[in-house]
């Protein structure tokens, strides 16, 4: 009976470490001093800073034991701030961040989506983001829609989406 047990204890176990195997890790974005207006929503790490602007996080699993961290202090489950040189982190679960003004960075981990809208400054310059490994580009100054990572509601992409 216990040699039974360990058989199926063994198999158990292979299986769930080729199945983990299989399984894609997730994608990153970067957003680097970006101007305008940016929404993510995903699932997983997140940190930034936005110079001078404003910042609304929500937490998408608020039963969850992570909480938002913003200028180095846990906060609420939501919260808007507004003001300069704010710095966030949210160390897992799904989220959804709304950032707005100048300076924004972003380092993402996991998947989700983002809606970019860039606004130039007076040489024209919106930032930089990139996905994954891609080169960097300038944030569009249209609405534009952009995945990363892989999760079961959308496929992988590089490819950015302008919003009409």
């Amino acid at each position: 009976m216990r040699l039974l047990a360990l058989i199926l204890l063994a198999l158990a176990v292979s299986v769930g470490i080729a199945t983990a195997a299989t399984r894609s890790p997730g994608g990153s974005l970067e957003i680097k001093e970006g101007r305008g207006s940016f929404q993510i929503t995903g699932k997983g790490v997140i940190v930034g800073r936005v110079d001078r602007g404003s910042l609304k996080i929500i937490d998408l699993t608020p039963a969850d034991q992570w909480s938002p961290w913003v200028n180095g202090v846990p906060r609420g489950k939501n919260l808007w701030i507004k003001g300069r040189n704010i710095t966030f982190r949210i160390s897992a679960g799904r989220y959804r961040i709304v950032a707005g003004g100048d300076g924004v960075s972003v380092s993402a981990r996991g998947t989700g989506t983002a809606v970019m809208d860039g606004d130039p400054d007076a040489v024209g310059d919106t930032g930089r983001y990139r996905v994954g490994d891609s080169q960097l580009d300038s944030v569009p100054d249209e609405t534009t829609k952009t995945s990363f990572g892989i999760s079961d509601l959308t496929a992988s992409s590089c490819r950015s989406v302008k919003i009409q």
